[in-house]
C-alpha cells in the first residue's frame, strides 16, 4: 500500500569529505546478496576503491576471509546507527545487493532502499518486482543480474565522470523528504482506511 517512510537523519549529519568508498549496511545473509556484493567488488582492480560492510548474518566468516585477501575490504561488524549513518554519509555509493530472484520479492520494498535515497549519496540496487516504476530514475540499476553487471554499475556510479550519479542521489533525496515523509504517506495510509470504512 505504502513501501515505507524516508529517513530525515541524514539532515542532521555533517560530511566534508567523500572518498571512494562502497557501503552495505545490513544483515548479512547469504540469500540477501552480500556476497554476490563482495565478488562483484573483488572484479574491481582500482586501488583507490574501498568496500566497507556493516552487519551481521551468516556471511560473516566469508567477508572476513575477503577482506583478508583484498586490504580494500573492510569488515566493521555490527555497528550503532548513529556510526552507520556518518559511514554511509560519508560514501560514494551505497548499495544493497538483495537480488530479485525470491517470490518474497514480488511484495518487498526494503526500507534500506529508502534510506540510502534519503541520504543523498548515489545508490545502487536490483529492481525489485516490488518496486514501483516512479523510483526507476533515482536508483542506479545493474543492467542485468549477473555479478559483472554489478560490478560495473558500482564503478561507473563511484567514478561519476561526469556528476551525473550524483545529481541524481541529490534529485533522490529531495524527492524522497518531499514525497515519502512521515506525513504523505501518514496520509495515504490514512485515506485508504477512511475509503475503507465508507464502503
Amino acid at each position: 500500500i505504502i513501501e515505507g517512510i524516508c529517513s530525515d537523519e541524514f539532515k542532521h549529519i555533517s560530511c566534508e569529505k567523500r572518498e571512494k568508498t562502497i557501503v552495505y549496511a545490513g544483515t548479512l545473509h547469504e540469500r540477501f546478496g552480500v556476497m554476490k556484493l563482495v565478488e562483484a567488488f573483488e572484479k574491481i582492480s582500482s586501488k583507490e576503491l574501498k568496500l566497507v560492510i556493516c552487519g551481521y548474518g551468516d556471511s560473516e566468516e566469508e567477508i572476513k576471509k575477503a577482506a583478508a585477501r583484498d586490504g580494500r575490504i573492510s569488515f566493521l561488524g555490527q555497528l550503532k546507527r548513529d556510526d552507520v549513518m556518518k559511514i554511509m554519509a560519508s560514501a560514494s555509493v551505497i548499495v544493497n545487493p538483495r537480488g530479485n530472484g525470491e517470490e518474497f520479492t514480488k511484495y518487498s520494498f526494503p526500507s534500506k532502499n529508502l534510506e540510502a535515497l534519503s541520504s543523498g549519496v548515489p545508490f545502487v540496487a536490483y529492481k525489485l518486482d516490488g518496486i514501483p516504476d516512479e523510483y526507476d530514475e533515482f536508483i542506479n540499476y545493474p543492467s542485468d543480474d549477473s555479478v559483472s553487471a554489478l560490478s560495473k554499475c558500482i564503478y561507473d556510479v563511484c567514478i561519476d565522470l561526469d556528476g551525473q550519479y550524483s545529481e541524481k542521489a541529490k534529485k533522490a533525496s529531495e524527492w524522497v523528504n518531499s514525497d515519502k515523509n512521515c506525513r504523505i504517506q501518514a496520509k495515504k495510509l490514512l485515506k485508504l482506511i477512511l475509503e475503507d470504512d465508507s464502503e
